[in-house]
């Protein structure tokens, strides 16, 4: 008996390996949760079956957004439940959005969205209503379709690769101040940044002079910093930021 069994059990073994060739449509009768197959490898010619990671890499795919606060979460068909580095998606921005933002696509996990440099996307770069591609790589998803140039709406080009804002912000802690400069995909803007910005284009920075502005620079003491411009682009004074000094905010951005 034992003997018998043994060519069959060896040939069934072989068999699932095999490659198997259907010629006609595959239909399951099942319940709708259970259907499917599992273990399958991947395709091994055109014409063969595939996955759905296999689908949907190597080629954009159209994928439904929404948004949650910081949270882009994307809904591809067919279903995606796990990553492979080159997923390529694109979606219409459900919102507008900049600064330290996250993408989730089908189940996955919630990686940071940035732009090809490394930086959040900054403002004006993800519209609500216009086309974004995004595409998976290791830990974080590109985003592909941020302006190669340009400053962002409402801000001056002070020179290649830097804008500042227009019209400042009043009344802010120095804390509040980076995080509002943040949340827009900018930063408080360096000593130099600002100086050169307030030279060249002082006419044309609405708010100039009117009070100090916070500038991203520390001063010789503890828990102090910087703000600047009170009355020209020379103005320079240190502000205990423990405490309830308050400033003006113009934040400075890196485009692209």
């Amino acid at each position: 008996m034992n003997g018998s069994l043994a060519p069959f059990l060896a040939v069934l073994a072989l068999a699932t390996q095999a490659q198997v060739s259907i010629d006609r449509p595959l239909q399951f009768t099942g319940a709708a949760v259970e259907r499917g197959v599992e273990g399958h490898a991947a395709p091994l010619s055109a014409d063969a079956a595939m996955r759905v990671d296999g689908a949907l890499l190597g080629a954009a795919h159209w994928a439904t957004a929404s948004q949650t606060d910081a949270l882009i979460t994307l809904s591809p068909q067919p279903a995606l439940e796990s990553y492979r580095d080159g997923l390529l998606f694109r979606f219409t921005a459900p919102a507008t959005a900049h600064g330290a933002l996250l993408l989730q696509a089908g189940t996955g996990a919630q990686l940071p969205l940035l732009r090809p440099d490394g930086l959040p996307p900054t403002h004006g770069q993800i519209l609500e209503g216009r086309v974004c591609e995004v595409l998976l790589a290791s830990d974080r998803w590109i985003l592909l379709s941020a302006a190669e140039r340009g400053c962002p709406p409402g801000t001056l080009s002070v020179q290649e690769g830097l804008c500042i804002e227009i019209q400042d912000t009043p009344g802010l802690r120095f804390y509040q101040a980076g995080d509002r400069c943040m949340a827009l995909g900018g930063k408080l803007c360096t000593w130099d940044e600002y100086y050169l910005a307030c030279a060249l284009f002082q006419d044309q920075l609405q708010g100039m002079f009117n009070n100090w502005e916070w500038i991203d620079d520390g001063a010789n003491h503890d828990h102090t910093a910087d703000y600047v411009a009170l009355n020209d682009c020379f103005g320079h004074q240190s502000a205990t930021i423990l405490q309830t000094a308050t400033g003006d905010t113009r934040c400075c951005f890196r485009p692209r």
